[in-house]
């Protein structure tokens, strides 16, 4: 049966076993040791959203495991447009071995998934970014040490990458809070799924609106781009309304003494970070940004290598 990872759901299982394979993988290369496990498979990339870090992460990590991967662009597909989606599910399904799409939108993400025969991997869509979430957690782990009892500190919209880190350090029994404005709060349906998985794991799942208040004793510090692809109309409203959210070095002053700083790239430096912060001592988004290749080469090996 294949497997899909749409959501951090879909690993609510294997978590932090494919956490730990992605250390091991990320170890081996620099031992001069040869990867592989996915000799043959081919990983068909479908984007309707263009990014640096994900096509190439995907792209040089399934050269590494032995596999090749395939970019499609959305002048070639256009789905639902040009091709229905189930469509270009079935057809992609009789040529490639996974399919990571990066999408608009989760529903068009999960009908793809639906009619596909091959794995579908969530490569970003309104709703969530699995990916992007291993790979934060991945760098929380390696800086800290660990994961369970420390504090996660999400700071502006309450986005898709917000969505994804509530289920994220719930299953691995962190603690979160996402400070937002009140009409940008992360999905509600998510929150209190997250909230639910917290109580089993130890750990405290929370929303607040005052940043400082959030900020206060946080391990990890996490913000995002105030304006996402897709909402370029809202851009001036949205930057005055996020303008108190963005995180400094005052607002900083609030958390732990040796708190690391985390972003999913791009970043706009002056508005939801300030440079100092980003280009500082406690910024570490360039290990984080080199962890969505590892985080990805041990989901990929979790749907295709069996």
């Amino acid at each position: 049966m294949k497997r899909d990872i749409i959501s951090v759901m879909d690993m609510k299982d294997d978590f932090e076993d494919i956490l730990a394979s992605a250390v091991k993988m990320k170890k081996e290369p620099k031992k001069g040791s040869k990867q592989d496990v996915l000799k043959g498979k081919v990983l068909g990339m479908v984007f309707e959203k263009p990014s640096l870090r994900t096509r190439i992460s995907f792209e040089v990590g399934m050269t590494q495991l032995g596999g090749k991967a395939v970019y499609i662009g959305p002048d070639e597909v256009s789905i639902g447009k040009r091709e229905s989606v189930s469509d270009v599910a079935n057809v992609l399904s009789r040529y490639v071995n996974a399919i990571m799409y990066r999408a608009f939108s989760n529903q068009t993400m999960r009908e793809l998934a639906k009619h596909a025969s091959v794995p579908v991997i969530n490569g970003l869509d309104d709703l969530e970014h699995p990916c992007q979430c291993a790979a934060d957690l991945l760098t929380v782990m390696e800086k800290k040490g660990k994961l369970k009892g420390l504090q996660l500190v999400y700071v502006g919209d309450g986005n898709n990458v917000c969505n994804s880190l509530l289920l994220g350090c719930a299953l691995t029994g962190m603690n979160m809070r996402a400070a937002t404005p009140k009409d940008f709060k992360p999905n509600a349906d998510i929150l209190a799924k997250a909230q639910e998985i917290a109580k089993g794991k130890g750990g405290r799942i929370e929303t607040l609106s005052n940043p400082y208040q959030a900020v206060e004793g946080a391990d990890v510090i996490y913000t995002d781009t105030w304006v996402s692809m897709g909402q370029e109309a809202e851009k001036q409203a949205r930057e005055k309304l996020f303008l108190p959210y963005q995180v400094n070095d005052k607002l900083a002053e609030k958390a732990n003494k040796d708190y690391i700083f985390l972003h999913c790239l791009p970043a706009h430096r002056g508005l939801e970070v300030s440079a100092e912060v980003i280009d500082g001592p406690h910024s570490v988004v360039f290990d984080e940004a080199e962890n969505r290749m590892h985080a990805q080469k041990a989901i990929l090996v979790a749907v295709l290598g069996k």
